[in-house]
């Protein structure tokens, strides 16, 4: 009897800290759900075009990485960034209208393989961020990441504007 109840209180435990850990990851589908629209982007930006030298990575904008990209471009996105711990990586460049080739203003959605895959990489995108405030901002959510830069500290309004309109549909999900 003894014997019994504990192996139906260890399955129980179990159950409730696999549940626990797996709904609270995100998959790619949530991109679709949170990303940049052409609707929500600045007055006199649009999205930028890829420049020639860069399309060997960068193949569009906006775009889903390819496993290659996210090998090749991950540690571009901030220091230490590790690509095994990241499943998905969306990109979206707003450049000025004048400047179509620019990056004002840059998007990274990241996806993290797992709840521990994510703490680390957030502890390292969020020290980045820290001697970077004035040009970045992060939303984080369990397994994702959205890191919205900027080159000029004059755009800073727009990603904080940006910023406020993907937290609200990530409050949705």
């Amino acid at each position: 009897m003894k014997k019994n109840s504990l192996r139906g209180i260890v399955i129980f435990i179990s159950m409730i800290l696999f549940i626990g850990n797996t709904t609270s990851m995100y998959s790619s589908d949530i991109i679709e759900k949170i990303k940049i629209t052409v609707d929500e982007i600045p007055d006199g930006y649009m999205f930028g075009q890829v420049p020639e030298f860069a399309k060997g990575i960068l193949k569009n904008n906006p775009w889903n990485f390819d496993k290659d990209a996210i090998k090749k471009f991950t540690d571009r996105i901030y220091p230490g960034a590790d690509y095994r711990n990241i499943s998905e990586i969306h990109m979206t460049i707003i450049a000025s209208k004048n400047k179509p080739l620019g990056n004002d203003i840059g998007c990274y959605i990241m996806i993290y393989k797992n709840g521990k895959a994510a703490k680390d990489e957030l502890k390292k995108l969020n020290e980045f961020i820290k001697y970077n405030s004035d040009r970045g901002i992060i939303i984080e959510k369990n397994n994702i990441a959205v890191y919205l830069y900027i080159n000029d500290v004059k755009n800073y309004d727009h990603i904080k504007r940006l910023s406020e309109i993907i937290k609200k549909k990530l409050e949705t999900i």
